[in-house]
């Protein structure tokens, strides 16, 4: 199945930079739709204040896919804001798919920027590309990524950038776009309903891709993947919807107004 990429988005982390009482808490649940069917479940804790971000997330596959594709994961991060901008501070993931297990753990060196990262199993090059060690200068982690966007767009900002990513399994450089403004309404009686920011998004793969995919970066277009950031009783941006159009179909992840029982 190729929508397990799409739990790579979130993590979690404990405050270091100051008092747990300044922090805000924040929780975010989500459902994931693959045409009709829904695939699985995601339930982010997030904490925050103007310094730091932590936050934890857990996805599994929901009862109707478990049969065929089981998946269960546990993500946590943690971002810290130098001057006006994001850095990325740790991404740690441990998961479960089909009954293998796989984790990777990162952290950034704050006076060089450098990361070090330990992933196990290590990468199978039979199957996908290498990651070259040049590439990893500058990188970060897909939270401190969207931290970034987000950013952006609560600055009234366009959300275009680009931005060099990595997650320990992949290096792909994002690249995103504003596509406007709009209001959408919610396409499931629980769903985010309301305005939204939407932003698209392109990928290009420098490592740890598969050798055998048939996806080709060089046909994608932006509206492609699009993320929908709306406000939801909070007062910041944060992805409402975002939808992934491939060509095994098209997957949907769903911002909640409910605790779907993870």
């Amino acid at each position: 199945m190729k929508y397990r990429a799409i739990f790579l988005i979130f993590v979690i982390l404990k405050p270091c930079f100051a008092d747990a009482e300044d922090f805000q808490k924040i929780s975010l649940d989500y459902d994931i739709q693959w045409g009709n069917l829904i695939i699985g479940y995601m339930h982010i804790t997030l904490k925050k204040n103007n310094k730091l971000i932590t936050l934890e997330a857990k996805a599994q596959s929901s009862k109707a896919i478990s049969l065929l594709y089981e998946y269960k994961s546990h993500l946590m991060a943690t971002s810290y804001k130098e001057g006006k901008n994001w850095k990325a501070g740790s991404y740690i993931l441990r998961s479960n798919m089909k009954n293998r297990y796989y984790s990777t753990i990162m952290h950034w060196n704050k006076r060089t920027g450098k990361v070090n990262y330990k992933i196990d199993p290590p990468l199978d090059l039979e199957k996908v590309y290498s990651i070259p060690n040049s590439s990893l200068k500058d990188v970060i982690d897909p939270v401190t990524s969207l931290m970034r966007v987000i950013a952006k767009i609560n600055s009234n900002k366009s959300c275009a950038t680009a931005l060099s990513i990595f997650d320990g399994r992949r290096r792909y450089n994002l690249f995103t776009k504003a596509l406007g403004k709009r209001y959408i309404t919610n396409d499931r009686p629980i769903s985010f309903r309301g305005n939204v920011v939407v932003c698209g998004v392109k990928i290009t793969p420098i490592g740890g891709h598969w050798k055998e995919s048939k996806w080709d970066a060089g046909q994608d277009k932006f509206s492609d993947i699009k993320i929908f950031f709306g406000i939801n009783g909070t007062d910041s941006h944060y992805p409402v919807r975002l939808e992934l159009d491939r060509w095994f179909g098209i997957i949907t992840f769903r911002l909640l107004k409910t605790r779907p029982g993870l």
